[in-house]
């Protein structure tokens, strides 16, 4: 779980509802980076948890307490020392930084106030628990020494020096107005990036849903004056949400392994099929429930996930750079216009010459041509001539090499799309051999093979008399199509989205049936989230697999489209069915 900064500064203010003015009367560890602080407050006690595991850092009054080890760490001591009969009288975040500090008053010597401060960086992999006195580190959870970081050390004895400040506009408390327009001078791929960059607090989750709130696609990289306008009342909007007094409910984004990705302080717009959203009262049920669930363990699907995400970005950059390497390719005849004009004016020129202003032979115009100052002009024409042989020969390898590429890049959807709807661990380790066999895995030596059961396509029961067979990988697709499928049978599939493969064997479908299979269809795609989702339907006849075709591709004619919006609670009775 990733918090982004705005989204603290609702656990902040949280805190200050809560905490403020609280004693601290004992403090234990559960496990080696977990800290619980268990204060009485004027009406009852209450308990601070400090998570600081790097996969999901969090701060916040748990629910139910954890149990504690029965010997202390050596930290634990040394905080019980150092904290407990301790107030604390101040809880503030760094700006909108993901670093929140807790001071807190202890009574010393003569009756003097002495404040220290417990500071809890929540910053992913890097989290951490920092006890400190007047700018000087007590001890902290985790040391960091200098071969560990060239800006910073952590060590007791050390003066304190936060993580590197964030240099953006805070989104809560500068001007909206600024804000879009300082990141819409930024350079960068897409306004989406620049928006990040240039304020503090905001992560990828909150920019893109106040992008979508402001009808602006995510790939645009510059914002038109209307665009501009409609994103500025959009961050009004959020400040006056989250400065204000009054609690908000926030939304928090669950993936498929039952974890929750990271938790909105906005009602999300933008549809992920991959995540479910939980809407919370306030921000500390909304952690307290992500600490709660139990992650599914499909550590292979997440690697193949990733696996096949990096791919696809791969082959879309050489995609990119062979269709420029097309354009020069394309310049053939050009090359060759050079070097007839060359070859007609030769007793015009002469060697070393850089450049030459000549006549165009085929349409009369002046032409500038570069030369080589080393060469002759009869080498400077030959030179244009191996360059004209060069793009000709270049256009038809190009051409293969670009068709190849688009359609690695339509089966890596395809497998994108059966992972989402993987749930087995028998159903991910046939896309894993499918990636074996393709190429996209590479395994090192020979390992025993183990004898897996076969995973069945889904089979759903719409009535008496029809049944659909759902294919939910490449594997499970053309056995689907091809085995269980009969010539007569009906077959759907997502027009030109990767998605799972259809059968609908019925002797009389009435128009009812079609429309709910054209939706399950639809469902069991990457559009599953979409709307108006096009539906190939046809006769299984009229689906052909080419000789030599990668798994789950085929080629139909005779189909005709229909459109469907996926609608989970309707389809709810049939998906219970595949559980």
């Amino acid at each position: 779980m990733n918090l982004e900064g705005i989204t603290l500064k609702l656990v902040t203010d949280n805190l200050n509802r809560e905490l403020l003015g609280s004693k601290i009367y004992r403090v234990y560890m559960p496990n080696p980076h977990a800290v619980l602080l268990l204060v009485r407050r004027s009406r009852d006690t209450s308990a601070l948890l400090a998570d600081l595991n790097g996969g999901s850092p969090a701060l916040y009054i748990p629910a139910k307490l954890p149990e504690n080890p029965e010997t202390p760490p050596s930290f634990c001591m040394l905080l019980r020392k150092h904290l407990e009969e301790g107030r604390i009288t101040r809880i503030y975040q760094s700006d909108l930084d993901r670093i929140i500090t807790l001071e807190i008053d202890m009574l010393g010597q003569s009756s003097k106030i002495i404040t220290k401060k417990l500071i809890c960086e929540l910053t992913g992999k890097n989290s951490n628990l920092i006890l400190t006195q007047d700018g000087v580190i007590i001890d902290s959870l985790k040391h960091i020494g200098a071969a560990q970081s060239s800006y910073r050390t952590i060590l007791p004895g050390m003066e304190y020096v936060g993580p590197p400040p964030q240099a953006g506009l805070n989104l809560l408390t500068a001007d909206p107005a600024e804000i879009v327009s300082t990141a819409n001078s930024l350079p960068s791929a897409t306004f989406a990036k620049a928006f990040v960059n240039a304020t503090t607090g905001v992560g990828k989750a909150t920019a893109t849903e106040l992008l979508d709130a402001a009808d602006i696609l995510p790939q645009t990289v510059r914002l038109e004056p209307a665009e501009e306008h409609a994103l500025t009342q959009r961050i009004t909007e959020l400040q006056q949400r989250l400065n204000g007094e009054a609690l908000q409910p926030v939304y928090a984004l669950v993936g498929r392994t039952n974890q929750v990705k990271t938790i909105l302080a906005l009602p999300p717009l933008v549809n992920n099929s991959e995540l479910s959203v939980r809407e919370f009262g306030d921000i500390n049920s909304a952690i307290n429930f992500a600490m709660s669930l139990a992650p599914i363990q499909l550590p292979q699907h997440e690697q193949l996930q990733k696996l096949v995400t990096a791919e696809a970005a791969k082959l879309s950059r050489k995609l990119n750079a062979l269709q420029e390497d097309l354009l020069h390719a394309e310049d053939a005849e050009g090359q060759r216009m050079l070097a007839d004009t060359i070859m007609a004016n030769l007793y015009h020129l002469h060697k070393g010459q850089s450049s030459a202003e000549l006549v165009n032979i085929y349409d009369g115009n002046t032409v500038t041509i570069k030369l080589n100052p080393i060469l002759s002009p009869s080498d400077n024409a030959q030179a244009y001539y191996k360059k004209y042989n060069k793009y000709k020969r270049a256009q038809s390898e190009l051409r293969q090499q670009i068709e190849a590429t688009e359609s690695m890049l339509t089966y890596l959807a395809s497998l994108d799309a059966s992972l989402l709807t993987a749930t087995t661990k028998n159903e991910i380790e046939e896309i894993r051999q499918e990636m074996v066999t393709a190429g996209l895995i590479r395994e090192i030596g020979k390992k025993k093979k183990t004898a897996l059961q076969k995973s069945q396509p889904l089979h759903l029961k719409l009535r008496e008399g029809v049944d659909l067979y759902i294919g939910k990988n490449n594997k499970q697709n053309d056995y689907v199509t091809f085995t269980v499928g009969g010539p007569r049978d009906l077959w759907l599939h997502t027009k030109d989205i990767p998605g799972s493969h259809v059968i609908m064997k019925s002797t009389s479908p009435t128009a009812e049936d079609i429309a709910l299979a054209v939706e399950l269809a639809a469902y069991f795609s990457k559009a599953r989230s979409g709307s108006n989702v096009p539906v190939d339907c046809v006769e299984r006849r009229y689906v052909k697999k080419p000789a030599g075709a990668k798994p789950g591709f085929v080629i139909f004619t005779n189909q005709r489209t229909y459109y469907a919006t996926p609608n989970e609670e309707r389809l709810a009775p049939f998906l219970e069915q595949g559980r």
